[in-house]
Formats: structure tokens, sequence, C-alpha cells
């Protein structure tokens, strides 16, 4: 069985429908980038970086009831927490389906269900053409993968789908035609540098004859002569012999290209693109540009993908029921050390003890899950007695 089918198991594929037709009421088809975006250093570094952390979230299956939200440990917590599918773990799933969302501007991932229509698998489509049609009113997505194969699934209840720059199309992201020219342009200066270096290493002189005019094979016997006087000097001088018949006339080349400024330029339209520091590109953050990177870029990766997940892996009445998928980050791993301090001295009655031990990258421990509080924190009904007063 092919990875087609063990991905589609059920095919559920809408065979009849027409082309979804838009408020501009021109139908579309797309194709992803093909991929020389991803082949550029710049592009494949910032990515890795958004995604690397993106991947880091922790999702969490909670159940709000009256006023108080539940953790939960079921099979949707296990899915989205351990190992969305067969092929995948957690972490490298959402390191794909971030950098599809980054590369793209979308990213598809199909919803496999069981017998009973409850998720048993979440599969991120990597296709390289889709077009949206609609049938009976709703609308689906039609997949067409590079092995020919098609599959429509509904946007709706079996897909899925993050997206960027949502802004000039109803449902999808927009392209990536800012940045495709930027790389373009700085694709013409890096060949320019390569030539620049080939052209530095080409002619370094010119050989005169005073002679008569000579024939192109005397001329050419002449210059492999000094070529090969220059080569066989075995004295370690680096000089060639000439006798009065020829001249030897240096030719200095100095060829023009992009200055520094020019190619910072570059690398900060890309940054400025995936809104990402250098800082943070390099590792090399501060507390604050790690914080300012979380809440400008990662921040609202979990929001759309906390809020997507919900939508499509309940129904509308287990929603009504307080089922939510969340992802969160403990921002505080990566505080220096007098932060976490100053944390844990202010918040010890807040925070369970677990909580607490996570902030310090340490392992949770069993009865961990309470909280401690000094006697400057109780309840003050029942302060005295707790203290050795009288009621």
């Amino acid at each position: 069985m092919g990875l087609f089918s063990k991905i589609f198991k059920t095919d559920k594929s809408v065979r009849y429908g027409t082309n979804l037709e838009w408020l501009d009421s021109h139908p579309y088809s797309f194709s992803n980038y093909d991929g020389k975006l991803y082949k550029s250093a710049e592009i494949r570094a910032c990515v890795d970086a958004i995604a690397r952390n993106g991947a880091k979230l922790n999702p969490k299956h909670i159940r709000a009831k009256n006023g108080n939200f539940q953790v939960l440990d079921n099979r949707i917590s296990r899915l989205i927490g351990k190992q969305p599918n067969e092929l995948m773990n957690a972490y490298d799933f959402y390191y794909k389906i971030i950098s599809l969302r980054e590369l793209n501007n979308n990213a598809f991932i199909y919803i496999q269900r069981d017998e009973n229509g409850m998720p048993s698998g979440l599969y991120p489509i990597d296709s390289h053409h889709y077009k949206l049609v609609e049938y009976r009113n709703n609308v689906y997505i039609q997949f067409e993968f590079r092995s020919g194969k098609v599959y429509t699934a509904s946007l709706k209840d079996d897909v899925i789908h993050l997206r960027k720059f949502f802004c000039e199309n109803e449902i999808l992201g927009d392209t990536n035609e800012p940045i495709v020219k930027v790389m373009s342009l700085k694709h013409i200066i890096d060949e320019g540098i390569i030539n620049a270096i080939k052209s530095t290493q080409s002619i370094k002189g010119l050989l005169k004859s005073t002679k008569a005019m000579l024939k192109r094979e005397d001329l050419k016997a002449m210059r492999d002569a000094f070529v090969n006087d220059f080569i066989s000097s075995q004295d370690g001088t680096g000089f060639a012999s000439l006798d009065a018949t020829m001249d030897f006339i240096p030719v200095k080349i100095d060829p023009q290209t992009a200055t520094d400024k020019q190619l910072e330029s570059f690398d900060n339209k890309v940054l400025n693109y995936f809104g990402i520091s250098q800082e943070v590109l390099q590792s090399k953050y501060t507390e604050d540009q790690w914080n300012a990177f979380y809440e400008s870029v990662i921040e609202p990766i979990a929001i759309e993908m906390g809020m997507e997940f919900t939508n499509k892996l309940f129904s509308v009445a287990e929603r009504d029921r307080g089922n939510e998928i969340v992802f969160e980050s403990n921002r505080l791993q990566y505080a220096s050390i007098t932060s976490k301090i100053a944390f844990a001295s202010q918040m010890q009655n807040y925070v369970t003890i677990n909580e607490m031990r996570e902030v310090f990258n340490l392992a949770p421990v069993e009865d961990g899950d309470k909280i401690l509080q000094d006697l400057n924190k109780i309840d003050s009904s029942i302060a005295n007695q707790v203290q050795g007063g009288t009621e």
C-alpha cells in the first residue's frame, strides 16, 4: 500500500464540482512555489528559526467548565501532543506545517478519521497544485500531487488550513511575489560576484611581439612557450624570461560588485519579510529580543493553530461543551536566571511545584501538581486558626 492510500484510507473524494466562483467572478487554481525560495540560504535560515521555535509550542486539549479549565489526557491530546500520524512525531509535524506556512503562505493538514468519524491522524499535505471547487453549496479543496494523483477534501470538515498574508484572496494566503523579486535581484548580485572572481583568475597580461605581423598559430605558439616557461620554473621565483622580441604587459582587472551596504540592504529585506532579527537568526538574542520575537512571530502562529485545530477537530456541540485546543509556551525558559528567581519569589502562591520546576528546566516530580502557599496569602477567614490563634 502506497503513502497515498495510507493517508487517504477512505476515498471520499468529490467526483463532481465546479470551480469556486470568487467575489471578482474569476475562477482560480494555485501552484506552490517551485522550491527555489527554500534553496536560498537566507530564506531557509529564517524559515528554520521560526519553525524550530514554533515546533516547541506545547499543545493541550482543555475543557472549560463552570469557569474552570481542565487539561485533558485523552486520544486527542496524544494525537496533537505526541504522534499526529504514524510517520512523524509532534515536533517534526509542527516544524513541517510551520515551514510550509512560512514558505507558501498556506499550510494544509488532512484530518484522517476512523469509522466513527473521530480524528485518527493528522497529515501535512504538500501538493504542488491545488484548486477550490464548489459542490452542493460546500467548499472543497482539490489537491494534485506530483505523482499525478488527485484527492478532493472538504475544506470545512477534513482540512486544517493555516495561512499567512491573508488579504487579497477570500480564502487563501497571498503569494510571495514581493520576496521573489528581492531574491531575483540578490541572485543577480551573487552571480556577479562569482563572475568577478572568475574574471580575476583569467587574463593576467598580454604578450607583445616586436616582430612583423605574425600568423595566428605563431602567436599561439609564442604564448604557449611563455606559459610553459613560467609554469616549469623550478626555482620558486615565479619569474619567466623574455628576449628582446617580446614585451609583457600586465593587465589589472578590477571588477565592480555590490557594496557591503547594498548586500546588507538585501539581507534586511529578507529579515523584515519574515519579521525576524539577526540576533534571533543567529541564536544570540537577549531576553527582551526573544520576547519581541515570540510576541510578533510565534504567538500569532500559536493563536491561529489553536483556533483552527479547535474548529476542525471538534464539532459545534463539542466546542459548546468547552472543548478547545491551545498552544502554550513557557517563555520563562528563555529568561535570565535573575528573572526566574524573581518570578519564583513572586508567584510561589499561584503556580504548582511542577510548573515552578519547569521554569528552571527541571523534570516534574510526583505529587507536584499542588500549589505551595505561604501564611501571608491564606484565606483571611481561617488566618487565626492556621497561625495558632483563636477563631
